[in-house]
């Protein structure tokens, strides 16, 4: 049943890939989106299939998978017109570029532990995917008000800071709930709240403060507009460095 996951993690892939295709050769046309409903259910059935050999307990390294699956959902929100239509393209680009990665770089130790068997371990994986997420969605917000093209459009850049501060809410939101869930999980299961050493810990903390920093510069008005652009654009690197990377595993060729 795992390889079928990988089966249909490849099947999203390739309608990821195609979605892309489609997105660029025909901007003003929804055409992408025929290529995207079947990325959606294959990557759907991908993570339901994992779900299914671990329940009730929490599937080991379902995040790589799931990832892919809600920025695609969250393409579908974007505008379909600039700079809104820019944004899609991006998160559309990152959705293919990280199932590809899970793809590539799948971390099989599918073994769930019997404390996973918790609607709050549930609850802080499903929060924390959302919450990285609406983060990158921010970030392809931020980027599009700092690509060049935005030059025409200066009358709207309060709109594009509104914009991509109003998804990093969201995601600091989830983030938050995925940590508290977190914390009640390790405290109920364990005994103890958190292990502070642990590295897995440290990076969701080290992320929750980074946004704490842009909700601060925001608030503030610390920095100049385009200095909080660049700020929240470089969320992208901290959530893809920090939050997914350490879920990949070896590198392994599709075929």
């Amino acid at each position: 049943m795992l390889q079928l996951s990988h089966v249909f993690l490849k099947y999203a892939l390739g309608f990821y890939g195609l979605s892309c295709v489609a997105i660029l050769v025909f901007p003003r046309r929804p055409w992408f989106g025929f290529a995207l409903l079947p990325a959606l259910v294959a990557n759907a059935v991908s993570m339901g299939l994992r779900y299914h050999l671990a329940w009730p307990m929490l599937p080991m390294y379902l995040a790589p998978v799931a990832l892919p699956f809600f920025l695609g959902i969250l393409t579908l929100v974007s505008g379909t017109r600039e700079p809104g239509h820019r944004v899609r393209r991006i998160v559309l680009a990152l959705a293919f570029a990280s199932a590809l990665m899970a793809a590539l770089f799948p971390k099989d130790f599918y073994v769930p532990f019997v404390k996973s068997q918790s609607v709050l371990a549930h609850a802080f994986l499903l929060f924390g995917v959302a919450g990285r997420s609406c983060f990158l969605v921010s970030a392809a917000w931020a980027l599009s008000l700092l690509l060049p093209a935005s030059s025409a459009i200066e009358h709207r850049l309060l709109a594009i800071d509104q914009r991509y501060f109003r998804w990093a809410v969201w995601g600091f939101s989830f983030w938050t709930l995925s940590m508290f869930a977190g914390v009640l999980w390790s405290y109920l299961g364990w005994g103890a709240p958190v292990v502070w050493d642990d590295p897995a810990i440290t990076i969701v903390i080290a992320t929750w403060f980074f946004y704490v920093g842009l909700l601060h510069l925001h608030f503030t008005g610390t920095w100049s507009g385009r200095g909080r652009a660049v700020y929240a654009a470089l969320g992208a690197v901290v959530v893809l460095g920090l939050n997914a990377t350490p879920d990949w595993g070896p590198f392994r060729w599709l075929w």
